[in-house]
């Protein structure tokens, strides 16, 4: 039996997530390969992008912006370069 790897995988994997209505076995049969192999990968990439999705999950504190010496906004610099600009009192 021939062996795929990741990218193969990958691949059947996201065309199975973008369809409805097919059992696993009627899309391994279709698709050509065997069930439970099939299985393991979906079960395995399905795990490790809900993993990764958990890990980039945005996490947001309610604040308030106090007002400083006449500033009118204040600049929250969030990474990257990126700057988020408040207005004092919001």
């Amino acid at each position: 039996m021939r062996r795929r790897g990741r990218d193969f995988w990958t691949k059947i994997v996201d065309e199975y997530e973008a369809r409805s209505g097919e059992t696993h076995e009627e899309f391994a049969a279709r698709r050509g390969v065997e069930r439970a192999t099939f299985e393991r990968w979906l079960y395995l990439l399905r795990r490790e992008r809900s993993e990764l999705a958990a890990k980039s999950r945005v996490r947001l504190l309610p604040v308030q912006v106090a007002a400083g010496h006449g500033e009118q906004h204040v600049v929250v610099e969030v990474g990257g370069g990126l700057g988020l600009r408040v207005a004092v009192g919001t």
